[in-house]
């Protein structure tokens, strides 16, 4: 029988880069050909500041001083390594640094690591995931070796892989590639250039590349609808795992529905005191916190465009209910609610509202009540039409709904002093009464 065998399946990697910045490889090269490691008391080596960048190819090489040096034990001359580390060597252990970053006696240290690692949780892009993931996890096991204390198999708990943002690529008759802000667009599949009108080849969506121009220059949109839109846009669009189709359009849109938001936290504000109807109030702060929840969930399973379409049904909600007796206490508590489960989207606006309605507990987040868990909705329907939604408590049985309908339903009118001939019942969905015509 065959024993089960975990296979990660590495490859030759080229972790040297031929250019200035980056780390140095601690190498250096005698006279006689013989490749030595750098003296553990020369390192770490620093990168010569008076560097030349205005040539093509690594520019420490064509340093006069820097790469010459001497090797200690020998006190022969010797060349260094002019190649740098590849970033992907030097991300794939960071994360243990940030344990402690002041310590002086070594890399890390062995007592935060077991305090603080591992990660709770990894989020990066699809080449992340082939490659920084893949090295971390190498570079784990190589720790686990050299530092007999840690005995930590795995360096993250969880993984979730983002999309990418993408864009159309443009290119001219010529072939050269050309930046959004170069064209003109004059229909969906038709553009030309700016420059010489002349129309230009218009590419599918995809990842935002330096070398394809396909990229927008976030301070652009962030200067024309602000940094929340631009984040509630990309949040919004799709979920996180699938890629992200950028629009200036659904930037413009984003920044509309924020605005809406800011209004509503001027009405709110600016609201005459209403007749006060205690029921309505208990109903109103029920269905917040129920949205309250789905918002919090989606948070925590990372789908953000899902909690952002909760935002939107809050907003309607809140406008539906504006003008009803409910107090401005209860309207402005669970405003509170709301903007505070929207600063991780849209910190800057979320906060500013927060001081306006002077609330001072900003860092709490909203707490959910129990009671809220356990509500659900529930349709009414008479001969199949809907006639009232319900919000009830789960595993509501038939003849507490039946109570609950003949008191105070939108139902109500459409039932009594009718024949009723047979009640369909769906336990946590429907109930449906089939009347006599």
């Amino acid at each position: 029988m065959g024993k089960r065998k975990t296979l990660y399946r590495l490859k030759d990697w080229g972790i040297s880069r031929q250019r200035y910045w980056g780390c140095p490889i601690p190498m250096i090269y005698l006279e006689d050909g013989k490749v030595v490691p750098v003296e553990k008391e020369d390192l770490p080596i620093l990168l010569p500041k008076d560097i030349d960048l205005n040539y093509k190819g690594n520019p420490l090489e064509k340093h006069p001083t820097w790469k010459n040096t001497i090797h200690k034990p020998s006190g022969k001359k010797a060349t260094r390594e002019t190649d740098t580390l590849d970033t992907f060597v030097d991300s794939s252990w960071y994360f243990l640094r940030f344990c402690s970053p002041k310590y002086k006696k070594g890399p890390i240290d062995e007592d935060k690591i077991k305090y603080w690692m591992p990660v709770d949780q990894y989020i990066g892009g699809v080449e992340h995931a082939i490659l920084h993931l893949l090295y971390s996890r190498f570079f784990m096991k190589s720790i686990n070796q050299y530092y007999k204390n840690i005995n930590l198999s795995e360096p993250f708990k969880n993984l979730f892989t983002q999309g990418m943002v993408c864009h159309e690529s443009y290119k001219d008759k010529e072939g050269n590639w050309l930046y959004p802000d170069e064209i003109e667009k004059i229909s969906a599949n038709k553009a030309v250039s700016k420059t010489d009108k002349k129309e230009v080849i218009i590419g599918p969506p995809e990842s935002m590349s330096k070398s394809k121009k396909n990229t927008i220059d976030p301070e652009t949109m962030i200067e024309l609808y602000g940094a929340d839109a631009v984040r509630w846009f990309i949040l919004s669009d799709s979920p996180p795992e699938k890629d992200v189709q950028w629009s200036d359009s659904g930037v413009s849109s984003s920044n509309k529905f924020l605005q809406k938001i800011w209004d509503l936290n001027f009405q709110i504000r600016s609201r005459k005191e209403k007749k006060i109807n205690e029921k309505l109030c208990v109903q109103f702060t029920a269905e917040l916190d129920s949205l309250t929840l789905k918002i919090d969930k989606s948070i925590e399973d990372f789908k953000f465009n899902v909690a952002i379409a909760h935002f939107y049904e809050i907003y309607r909600f809140f406008t539906k209910n504006i003008n009803l007796d409910i107090s401005n206490d209860c309207l402005t508590d669970n405003l509170i609610k709301m903007m505070k489960l929207m600063i991780p989207f849209t910190p800057h606006m979320a906060l500013e509202c927060l001081e306006k309605l002077k609330c001072k507990d900003v860092n709490n987040w909203p707490e959910i009540k129990k009671d809220a868990i356990e509500k659900i909705k529930f349709a009414v329907q008479v001969n199949g039409k809907t006639r009232d939604i319900l919000t009830i408590k789960k595993k509501t049985n038939k003849d507490e709904i039946n109570k609950i309908i003949n008191q105070n339903s939108k139902a109500k009118k459409f039932i009594e002093n009718k024949e009723v001939l047979k009640t369909i019942f769906v336990e946590d969905k429907i109930i449906n009464y089939i009347l006599k015509k």
